[in-house]
């Protein structure tokens, strides 16, 4: 329950924020807890999903601990490709609302060619498919992509063949989709494709370096300045509309196109690379930085040189990370080279080192996030030998876990992948060229204390307006770069969630059009509109209290109604009352939303200083001599379900006729009826035959019930000669009487187990979070081969 008083900065224990969003040149501003403008077509979402939040986060706990959540190292369906040396993809790929992750595996120290690509899922890594067609194998150490290429609401996935020439598509469950034609003079070896609807005509196309493909593979244009990218290990193109003209272009390191293939601009003077654009001065467009080849360079959106400087401690250079590191307000630039991880600061010269080991390749990427919400950006990154977790503004280590790679382009990855409010990281490790781990690992905070963020990541060039959170391609795309929040490249962002309302979207309510009108019978009725201006539903049963004057002063409170039904984001309702006249004259009438009467409401908002209104009113309102109507006084009240998964009870809380007549009381109620689980909103009707008044009560109904499950007594095998395990096969029931329940076991039915005794716990649970376990002994003997 929240208190009222002046807006605070914690309310109820938790932590209140609403933003507003500021767009470059005071273009476009609005109240981050007003309505947004949704679009009807899904091509066109992140047009208008830049807004910041209106949310009520959960305090944190004060303790940074990162520790493993998951780890996938291995899988019996090609089992020696269990190495994994790439950046993995982030998305829905069965539609089950939970994210996976996508990525490629190679054999050995084999990451050239021979890459099969797996899916799994993101809450516990369990495996989804693998790609074992030999005819459609991708480059291991390539980049993927991620999205809705033909508009079939699923999403698909392009990679680069083993042979790194043209593009490699499949379907959502890794069935081969299509090739693209051979191409002599195009090769890929460690960059990869990205997706883009070029000229916003709702068709999708592929990206790969100066190459553009259609939707089915058909190559549509080659751009003149070369395949670009990094120095023998191949380029990672994308999609912007870098000079704000409404079309985007194809931003190639130092080259741009426009959407037809012809070249806007290339800057010669400076190498091929990786490039990120982002906003590092005060017009709408972007600008675009280029590393690779030693070089770290910073072009306008006409490609001029604005500066260039070699990258320290030697290498090539990786992808670089755009982001403000120290809260300053202006952009850094973060990238490896083989000796040291640099951050720039926007004039080019260096802000701080930190001593990495990437020798192998000085190629490798990294990403910023705001882990603890506290507006101070990490820098994460992994090299050869190493995971670790930096102060963006400082460059100390803040954790670091040993991570072995003999790294290429890849990078960790921020995203939220099992579905929960707290993001984690992503990161693959091989152990081909140093001892340590192999495969994908997924990390999250012990107490799942880090800040929330989107449930995808796409693309190796990947930044948070590039992709529609169901997977499909925006065909205008908002610049990323307008919002200073969302001014980065390479990352996403804490507290951003994308096309909808985030885990803590909260409600806002506001109060307007306060009247009083006297109905000639001696009852005043009260009215006042209520507004829900958040980006949440207030559930049902929504206090408003009346009060004749200030109640931060003394004034007397009238009545308090009840909202029968929830409250959506951006609705609003007139809610009204009667009560009898409580004097003649002139008084304020104040009304507050989320108010019982006494101070004390129940939702806690993104802002608790707009939730009361006042005009002043004629409370004069003479009762005729006559009946006087009945007094309607309801409860709210919680009951457990039955056997029937049902409950039903009164909220009657005591109501009554002040005169007894003229006709015996009764009472009545809507629905008058059983109800499941839930909470459910009762209207209560008080008649005296002549007149009547109505309330309305909140039944809750429980499921407080235990499933039941039933396991076998033991269970008995035997294990052939030569056999190191048998498979066993068990049965296990459960019943609820809420609806189905879900069991697990220790080890589920069909595993293989070894010779002995093996004890197995199941456990029911059913849709409230009940549980019920029971346990057995699977014992495995050896058979005996009689002479």
């Amino acid at each position: 329950m929240k208190t009222r008083g002046g807006r605070q900065g914690r309310v109820g224990g938790t932590r209140l924020w609403c933003g507003r969003l500021f767009i470059a040149l005071g273009v476009l501003s609005g109240a981050a807890c007003g309505t947004t403008e949704t679009k009807d077509d899904p091509k066109t979402r992140g047009e208008g999903n830049l807004s910041e939040r209106c949310e009520v986060r959960p305090p944190p706990t004060g303790d940074f601990a990162p520790e493993l959540q998951w780890a996938w190292t291995g899988s019996e369906v090609m089992p020696e490709h269990k190495q994994v040396m790439m950046t993995p993809v982030v998305v829905d790929v069965n539609g089950d609302r939970v994210p996976d992750i996508v990525f490629s595996t190679f054999a050995g120290a084999n990451y050239s060619v021979d890459g099969v690509l797996r899916a799994v899922s993101g809450d516990d890594g369990r495996e989804l498919w693998s790609v074992t067609d030999p005819e459609a194998r991708v480059k291991p150490a390539a980049s993927l992509a991620a999205g809705d290429l033909d508009g079939d609401g699923l999403v698909e996935l392009c990679g680069i063949p083993e042979d790194g020439r043209g593009i490699l598509c499949f379907e959502n469950d890794g069935t081969f989709k299509f090739r693209s034609a051979e191409d002599a003079y195009d090769y890929n070896e460690w960059g990869g494709p990205s997706l883009a609807d070029l000229d916003g005509d709702g068709t999708v196309e592929i990206l790969d370096g100066n190459r553009v493909y259609s939707h089915t593979g058909a190559l549509k244009w080659v751009g003149s300045d070369g395949m670009g990218g990094a120095q023998y290990t191949g380029p990672v193109s994308f999609a912007a509309d870098i000079d704000q003209d409404g079309t985007q272009e194809v931003i190639n390191d130092r080259a741009i196109y426009r959407a037809d293939g012809s070249l806007k601009c290339a800057n010669t003077e400076i190498p091929h690379g990786f490039a990120g654009v982002a906003n590092f001065d005060g017009d709408a467009a972007g600008e675009v930085v280029v590393a690779g080849h030693g070089k770290v360079s910073l072009l306008d959106d006409n490609c001029s040189l604005l500066w260039s400087v070699d990258v320290p401690s030697g290498g090539h250079g990786g992808s670089p990370n755009i982001a403000d590191f120290d809260g300053d307000g202006q952009l850094e630039i973060g990238l490896p080279g083989e000796w040291a991880y640099s951050v720039f600061e926007a004039d080019g010269t260096v802000k701080w080192s930190s001593p990495i080991q990437d020798y192998s390749s000085g190629r490798t990427g990294s990403t910023t996030f705001d882990f603890e919400d506290d507006g101070k950006l990490e820098v994460v990154f992994a090299d050869e030998l190493a995971l670790r977790i930096y102060d963006g503004a400082t460059g100390a280590v803040r954790w670091e876990i040993p991570n072995s790679s003999g790294t290429t382009h890849e990078n960790p990855v921020i995203a939220n992948v099992d579905g929960d409010p707290a993001a984690e990281l992503v990161v693959g490790s091989n152990d081909h060229a140093y001892p340590g781990t192999h495969g994908l690992r997924v990390f999250h905070d012990r107490e799942e204390d880090w800040a929330g963020t989107r449930r995808i990541w796409n693309q190796h060039a990947y930044s948070v307006t590039n992709i529609n959170d169901d997977g499909t391609v925006p065909a205008h795309p908002a610049s990323h770069w307008l919002n200073p929040k969302l001014n980065l490249f390479h990352a996403n962002v804490a507290g951003y969630y994308g096309d909808g309302p985030g885990p803590f979207s909260a409600a806002d309510l506001t109060v307007s059009e306060v009247s009083a009108t006297c109905d000639g019978e001696g009852s005043l009725g009260l009215s006042a509109r209520v507004r829900n201006q958040g980006q949440a539903t207030a559930a049902a049963g929504l206090k408003v209290a009346f009060f004749s004057g200030n109640p931060a002063s003394g004034g007397t409170l009238l009545a308090v109604a009840r909202l029968a039904e929830a409250l959506p984001a951006g609705a609003d309702v007139l809610v009204t009352t009667s009560v009898s006249s409580p004097g003649s004259g002139t008084a304020e009438l104040f009304v507050r939303v989320d108010d019982d009467g006494t101070g004390t409401g129940r939702d806690a908002e993104c802002r608790e200083d707009n939730n009361t209104a006042s005009a002043p009113v004629d409370l004069t309102c003479e009762a005729p001599p006559g009946n006087l109507p009945p007094v309607a006084v309801c409860r709210d009240v919680t009951v457990p379900a039955d056997a029937s998964c049902q409950g039903r009870a009164s909220v009657d809380n005591g109501s009554h006729d002040p005169d007894n007549g003229p006709a015996p009381l009764s009472l009545s109620q809507s629905p008058d009826a059983s109800f499941g689980p839930g909470s459910h909103p009762v209207t209560l009707t008080a008649s005296d035959g002549e007149a009547s008044a109505q309330c309305v009560g909140i039944v809750t109904v429980v499921d407080a019930a235990k499933p039941t499950i039933t396991c076998p007594l033991s269970v008995d095998a035997k294990l052939s000669l030569g056999s190191l395990g048998v498979a066993v096969r068990y049965s296990v029931s459960a019943r609820d009487n809420c609806g189905p329940a879900t069991v697990t076991c220790s080890r589920p039915s069909g595993s293989l187990f070894l010779l002995g005794l093996t004890n197995v716990t199941c456990t029911a649970t059913d849709s409230s979070g009940n549980t019920a376990s029971c346990g057995f002994g699977i014992r495995v003997s050896a058979a005996v081969s009689l002479p």
